[in-house]
């Protein structure tokens, strides 16, 4: 994940308390590591969930996303978010929302110097092997200022 700053709005990514732990350098440039996961050994890493369903699984936790406008012009934004590129292994939600490689809304009135909670799900199948379950995705999150 990775926050940009355009004019005066600026986003970053933080750490939940229950959500998996967010590595790199500043807020802007930070990884959210899910770690090795599996259908039947679970996840390997701290606050990673692992709901076992017929035929799949889905992977899961939370992320914060804090929007700030320097200039306080704006009180509240849009939040829009979009797979990268398509992808036809995995299924991507944020907030029980599956991402497309079209905007999706999150959001409509986030409020602007607040940190929202929001929640990461990956469904994997379980015809997958090790070979092909790489994940070679990324998630793009659009602010834009009411």
């Amino acid at each position: 994940m990775r926050s940009e700053t355009q004019g005066s709005i600026s986003v970053s990514f933080v750490s939940e308390p229950d959500g998996a732990a967010l590595s790199g350098g500043n807020a802007g440039q930070r990884t959210l590591n899910l770690g090795s996961v599996s259908n039947y050994g679970g996840a390997h890493t701290a606050n990673v969930q692992v709901q076992s369903l017929s035929g799949h699984f889905v992977v899961s936790t939370k992320f914060g996303l804090s929007i700030q406008d320097g200039s306080q012009h704006a009180t509240t934004a849009t939040v829009l978010a979009a797979l990268a590129a398509p992808d036809s292994v995995f299924t991507f939600r944020v907030d029980g929302i599956t991402m497309q490689t079209v905007p999706q809304l999150l959001q409509s009135q986030a409020h602007v110097g607040t940190t929202f909670v929001h929640r990461l799900e990956i469904d994997v199948s379980t015809s997958l092997t090790e070979k092909n379950s790489q994940l070679q995705n990324a998630i793009i999150f659009q602010i834009i200022p009411n």
